[in-house]
């Protein structure tokens, strides 16, 4: 419904607003963009893909624990990054003050250029294609890396002609996802005033008030991602990729002071990416929580745990609803199209999503005003309809995707036995389908909360007036420069979903001993 709300507002666009931004701010909007995508795309590409070639292939002192670690800035919000290292490398923070003071370095602008928001958005990202280069390389065929080891080839020749090529596919994958992720934040965007199109679509509504303006930039949003998922289709073209079986063994043996420099570059990463930013917000965590903490913060988990709970749950059980008809029948067109169009949200921005239902209330109160009727404005804006509505359209690809997987697991001669025992419908989903995806409905369950948790555009325009969540009160007081006081909800959405990220790894590591 949004793509197509945001579409009809070419219909009756407001001339003279459209002109001043088509005129003055189309063109750097999207530059900007342009260079952001760009730059960020070759980064997590080149970073994700190194690391997991590096704890898949090659052993190293620390490669067993690192593996697993480089996984958990999934748990931090790009926004809470990105306001730590503006509170530690800004002009006033205590780096630039050292550097100045004890080195005699001239100070910089960390806003200035592109340069270190892409380095933000890449230690945020990274993860992405990480996850999904690692699962393709464990499921390469040793045997051939080892041909071309006995053919003479060095290691850097056989990564690019053997396990790279085998893995673009999904590096491709994760390199979508990441640009997709990129183009739809708006914290570390307006943390560093760098203008793209959610910030304009923000202004557009918040400045101007004007949810047409807003409803057009949000469409050509929608363009390039749409842009996106057929370049990425183009690039990985009808080339298929067949694996072998997951494997534990390791090609090369790092030793010596390679085997401690690839430790300290994998180490380093992780610091740079988690353990840094986590121990700079328990420090000011620690020395503003006696100040900042209140009952407000009661309320504020209270609240953010209704609506992480509640969206997961209705996103879980559509999926579930959506993935068993897949089991059963699998060649339906229909049922491809509904389920296409179900988790077609992902690829949508949390900010379109957000101003294609304003615009769409919008419109359907002017007619049903037009018509004597009331307007719905009043009914839907102080509830948290459209904010649960918006989560689950976005989100629900996440978790089917996760669900669906599982239920291809299940081998047909369990649900063929359980016909022949005489079991109904219903018990056959009770006591055969829904114990075997259980798996998958908690790991899919889990990376849908940590989304919600950590969700700020959507949840900035849609929610109710005075609801506010852990992410917008983490955003306010960063937007604000108050970095110690914003430590504080930061953290506490950092630690749940650390621990909702652990959860999900242990619930990995078992399901890659059961295949």
């Amino acid at each position: 419904m949004p793509i197509f709300v945001v579409a009809f507002s070419w219909v009756m666009p407001e001339h003279e607003l459209w002109a001043h931004f088509s005129e003055n701010i189309l063109s750097s909007l999207i530059g900007s963009t342009l260079i952001l995508l760009l730059g960020v795309g070759i980064g997590v590409t080149l970073l994700g893909t190194v690391l997991a070639y590096l704890v898949v292939m090659v052993e190293f002192p620390g490669r067993r624990w690192l593996e697993w670690a480089l996984f958990l800035p999934f748990a931090i919000p790009a926004y809470v990054i990105a306001f730590v290292y503006l509170g530690v490398f800004d002009y006033s923070g205590y780096a630039q003050v050292w550097m100045r003071e004890v080195l005699g370095l001239p100070g910089f602008d960390i806003r200035a250029g592109s340069w270190a928001i892409i380095l933000t958005f890449v230690l945020v990202f990274y993860p992405y294609v990480y996850m999904m280069t690692r699962a393709s390389f464990k499921r390469q065929k040793v045997n051939m890396i080892e041909a071309g080891k006995l053919l003479g080839a060095s290691p850097l020749r056989v990564f690019f002609k053997v396990s790279l090529p085998l893995a673009r596919p999904a590096a491709a994958a994760g390199l979508l996802v990441t640009l997709m992720e990129t183009l739809a934040d708006f914290g570390v965007v307006s943390l560093f005033n760098y203008d793209t199109f959610t910030t304009a679509i923000y202004s557009a509504w918040g400045d101007f008030r004007s949810i047409e303006v807003a409803a057009q930039l949000a469409s050509l949003l929608v363009l390039v991602a749409f842009f996106l998922i057929y370049f990425e289709k183009r690039a990985r073209g009808q080339a298929k990729y067949y694996s072998a079986d997951v494997t534990n063994k390791k090609p090369y043996h790092a030793k010596g002071f390679t085997a401690w420099l690839i430790s300290l570059f994998v180490f380093g990463i992780f610091m740079l990416s988690f353990a840094m930013p986590m121990l700079q917000l328990m420090i000011w965590s620690y020395s503003s929580v006696a100040d900042e903490w209140s009952a407000k913060y009661i309320d504020l988990i209270t609240s953010t745990s209704i609506l992480t709970i509640t969206a997961v749950s209705v996103t879980v059980v559509l999926a579930i609803i959506l993935a068993l008809p897949g089991r059963c029948k699998q060649d339906s067109i229909w049922l491809k199209s509904i389920i296409r169009l179900a988790t077609l949200g992902y690829a949508l921005p949390g900010s379109v999503m957000a101003v294609g239902l304003l615009y769409g209330i919008n419109q359907i109160s002017v007619v049903s005003i037009y018509f004597g009727g009331e307007g719905v404005n009043h009914i839907i804006y102080g509830s948290i309809v459209l904010l649960l509505f918006a989560y689950v359209s976005r989100f629900m690809a996440i978790a089917y995707s996760s669900i669906e997987a599982s239920a291809q697991q299940i081998k047909p001669v369990f649900t063929q036995t359980a016909r022949l025992l005489g079991a109904s419908r219903i018990r056959l989903i009770w006591q055969v389908y829904l114990p075997m995806m259980t798996p998958g409905i908690l790991a899919g369950g889990l990376l849908v909360a940590v989304d919600v948790m950590k969700e700020l555009p959507a949840t900035y325009l849609l929610r109710p007036f005075g609801w506010d969540t852990l992410a917008i009160q983490t955003y306010e007081l960063s937007a604000e420069g108050l970095f110690e006081r914003a430590a504080v909800p930061a953290l506490i959405m950092v630690v749940f979903g650390a621990l909702l990220m652990s959860v999900f790894q242990t619930l990995d590591k078992k399901s890659s001993r059961t295949t």
